[in-house]
């Protein structure tokens, strides 16, 4: 038996592989996003996933692998990553994140004169499972704006912070369905039950979000990939703590870069080791997809 009395039944969405098994799922993910952007860019009828490495355009560059991305039915390019790490300067990576998908539209040698049409609107949906001083909302919207007047100038670009730790849930009578998506994805880790009143007024993607996230739903193979990446996340409360126990220590010890480079590259052979994929482990590491399979 995997689980005890009192224990949670659900995966904990903050997981790499508990985030992408639920969000994975094309109803869930265009659901999700009708309710967070569907009133700034219209309802969402279809999505297609796309591939999730965006490679560097240019040698100097590094590539980015994003958690979740689709192309939205109106040609809307979105990236969706959930954080749990307090990683520095995250809004410039955030911003990163973004202009890289910017360079896939845009491409090497661009004639401007010869468009005729702007690129899509790319949009990022970030999951902050740790609070940030800069975001003191539930949902933070950016955009490019005048200063001066507030209006948007450029609107090519925009950016949703959902701050899980802003996040109350309010014993309300009729909470709004983003409300009850934003409760589920915050705490479902931890529930050792679904609240009944709160499962019926779920709509129907939420409720096939909350049956793939079940414990028991998953092979063997699942959970134990599942407990490994929860461990990571419950160690010491961050996965850089996982690297500096296993190996970013050294570097740090040494105190000079190919220590620290090789406190890296260890950790990132223990994680392959224990059958982390590419993706996740370059997420943690910040090494790219082609240096962690040639490890």
């Amino acid at each position: 038996m995997r689980l005890i009395d009192k224990r949670p039944v659900f995966i904990d969405l903050r997981t790499d592989f508990g985030f992408k098994r639920c969000f994975g799922d094309e109803k869930v993910m265009k659901r999700f996003l009708n309710i967070i952007i569907g009133k700034e860019y219209g309802h969402i009828e279809s999505l297609v996933f796309e591939n999730v490495e965006c490679t560097k355009a240019r040698e100097t560059h590094r590539g980015v692998t994003f958690d979740l991305r689709c192309t939205l039915d109106n040609g809307n390019d979105v990236i969706v990553e959930m954080q749990n790490y307090g990683h520095r300067f995250f809004l410039t990576r955030a911003n990163y994140y973004l202009y890289n998908l910017m360079d896939k539209h845009i491409g090497k040698g661009a004639v401007w004169s010869e468009r005729e049409h702007d690129i899509p609107h790319l949009i990022g949906v970030f999951i902050l499972g740790v609070p940030r001083n800069e975001l003191t909302d539930v949902i933070t919207q950016t955009a490019e704006c005048n200063l001066a007047t507030g209006k948007i100038i450029w609107d090519r670009m925009r950016k949703y912070f959902i701050s899980l730790p802003n996040f109350n849930f309010d014993e309300k009578e009729n909470p709004s369905d983003e409300e009850i998506w934003i409760q589920t994805i915050k705490n479902i880790g931890n529930m050792v039950s679904f609240d009944p009143k709160l499962y019926d007024r779920a709509d129907d993607e939420l409720k096939a979000l909350i049956d793939k996230a079940r414990i028991s739903a998953l092979s063997d193979e699942e959970y134990a990939r599942y407990e490994a990446e929860l461990k990571i996340l419950s160690d010491e409360g961050t996965a850089e703590r996982y690297g500096y126990d296993r190996g970013i220590k050294e570097g740090i010890e040494i105190g000079d870069k190919r220590g620290l480079k090789r406190g890296i590259i260890q950790t990132a052979k223990n994680m392959k080791e224990e059958g982390f994929d590419s993706e996740t482990i370059a997420k943690i590491t910040n090494l790219t997809i082609s240096e962690i399979e040639a490890l």
